[in-house]
């Protein structure tokens, strides 16, 4: 017994054509951000970076921004940091690279297309130092480079 075709009203020669994935919108809050960015410079990415440079937006300072932890807040209140590889040669700036609001941003999209399960744990609250270190590498590198 022939079966029926499956879409009667496409033509055999076309399949039908199936999104490959499905895109969502989060809002995710600063705080939790910024505990990911802890996991990195507090722990997990010690291993390979050295801030470089605070830098603060024009006119304002750290006790203007009312920032505790530059490291971890300034990205965050309009400023960057200026990161780099701690092991480089004198003068060798192949990874210096500026930490902002745009880097964090990119860092956790890649995160969510590249490294699945690294943000799933970050969703859940289950991240840890390698979960904030790959993190790091994907906001400023686009890729992860070390370890």
């Amino acid at each position: 017994m022939k079966k029926a075709p499956l879409y009667p009203h496409v033509p055999r020669s076309k399949k039908p054509q199936y999104p490959h994935k499905t895109s969502v919108t989060m809002d995710i809050p600063d705080q939790r951000i910024q505990d990911l960015l802890t996991s990195a410079l507090e722990g997990g990415s010690n291993y390979w970076y050295i801030i470089k440079k605070y830098n603060y937006p024009p006119g304002q300072t750290k006790q203007s921004l009312g920032i505790e932890f530059p490291h971890i807040e300034l990205p965050f209140k309009g400023g960057s940091l200026l990161i780099g590889d701690r092991e480089a040669e004198k003068g060798d700036t192949t990874y210096d690279k500026i930490l902002d609001r745009a880097a964090i941003n990119q860092g956790m999209k890649l995160m969510a297309e590249k490294y699945p399960k690294h943000y799933s744990d970050f969703l859940s609250e289950n991240d840890d130092a390698a979960t904030g270190d790959v993190f790091l590498q994907l906001a400023l590198f686009g890729e992860v480079v070390f370890g």
